[in-house]
């Protein structure tokens, strides 16, 4: 009886390895690098313009998962500066590779990828991938030419707009949503700071329109950018709890 215990729990190992070793091989890790000798199409940050006049530089290192046919359907922010990372996710996913191929089947990968964001006076390092070129893209202003005039508008951080919130009006959760979640909206914000325009992410169908009827009723204090105000454009998240849950 033991030794008959002993096979059934051996056949049972061996079975949950394999099925293990199946999900892990429906994605394979690889290197930057070679990620990087299979890219057809590479999309250029654009320096973000208060990034460009704080003259700040540095490195976005992005987690990115790329499936079978070859598009960025994920990305994690790794380390990078915060006025530099959402240039460095807008361009990145926008990418597309060649189909990464295991055993003649195309296979999706997970890598590394790497954005550097240099002034034109500090040119960039040779073959790194994300680095830019000298004309037109992140990095491309030319210090001897002055600073183009102010952006109409601005993206700014979900955080930092939530500093500057002076009204808030909470959501009436709908009586026949027996669901909860969150509802992402995007925000454009006007000089005066009240909400001009909304367009949502994502979310329940059942909740967004409560999430958008609040949020078009929020108040926030002006965005100055050198002591003018701005329009600004952010992000929102609405979220619904029932209650006892």
């Amino acid at each position: 009886m033991p030794r008959r215990i002993a096979l059934t729990l051996l056949v049972l190992i061996i079975s949950a390895s394999f099925a293990i070793a199946q999900i892990r091989a429906s994605r394979v890790r690889v290197s930057g690098g070679f990620a990087q000798s299979l890219l057809l199409k590479r999309v250029n940050p654009v320096y973000p313009p208060l990034a460009r006049q704080a003259r700040i530089q540095g490195t976005v290192v992005l987690q990115v998962q790329i499936s079978k046919s070859g598009d960025v359907e994920k990305l994690e922010l790794v380390s990078g500066h915060p006025m530099l990372a959402p240039a460095a996710i807008e361009a990145v996913k926008q990418w597309k590779y060649q189909t990464y191929l295991l055993n003649g089947e195309p296979v999706a990968v997970e890598t590394t990828v790497t954005v550097n964001f240099t002034l034109s006076d500090n040119p960039p390092t040779e073959g790194i991938v994300g680095s830019a070129p000298p004309q037109g893209i992140a990095g491309a202003a030319d210090s001897g030419t002055p600073l183009p005039p102010p952006p109409q508008r601005v993206r700014v951080s979900s955080g930092v707009m939530q500093a500057l919130l002076i009204t808030k009006v909470n959501p009436q959760y709908p009586s026949d949503a027996r669901v909860q979640g969150t509802v992402l909206l995007k925000v454009n914000i006007d000089k005066e700071g009240n909400v001009a325009n909304i367009q949502v992410i994502s979310g329940h169908p059942l909740l967004i329109p409560a999430a958008i009827e609040a949020v078009k009723q929020w108040k926030y204090k002006p965005y100055l950018l050198n002591n003018e105000p701005i329009a600004v454009e952010t992000q929102v998240q609405v979220n619904f709890t029932l209650l006892g849950k």
